[in-house]
């Protein structure tokens, strides 16, 4: 009998764990945008985590001050940091608008993003 409580609560710690990969890969996404921006108060709205653990991306909104205006941008985080993190021009990123769009198109909206 004292079996399947103890197998009722491993079953819960494991379905925990699973998931654990998406939050950490989404707090370390905004932590990269945080830092890239140089606002530690940006806030972030619209975020998904397209792909899977090893080559996924975290795309979004970003929300930061610029001086004295608040601006709002979409970013791409990659998972296996082979590129980016990627900002709309706008907020302080060299990439044009174009390239930006082309990446936010094939590595979000066509992996899944739902924003």
């Amino acid at each position: 009998m004292r079996r399947l409580p103890n197998l009722l609560l491993l079953g819960a710690r494991l379905s925990a764990c699973s998931g654990d990969w998406r939050a950490d890969a989404i707090a370390s996404a905004e932590a990269k945008m945080r830092g890239l921006i140089n606002d530690p108060a940006a806030t972030f709205s619209h975020v998904d985590l397209t792909g899977d653990s090893a080559t996924g991306q975290t795309c979004g909104v970003i929300i930061a001050k610029m001086g004295i205006y608040t601006k709002e941008a979409r970013f791409i985080v990659y998972i296996d940091n082979t590129a980016g993190p990627f900002v709309e021009p706008g907020l302080g990123q060299t990439m044009s608008q174009a390239d930006f769009d082309w990446a936010w198109q094939n590595d979000c909206v066509k992996e899944g993003y739902k924003g």
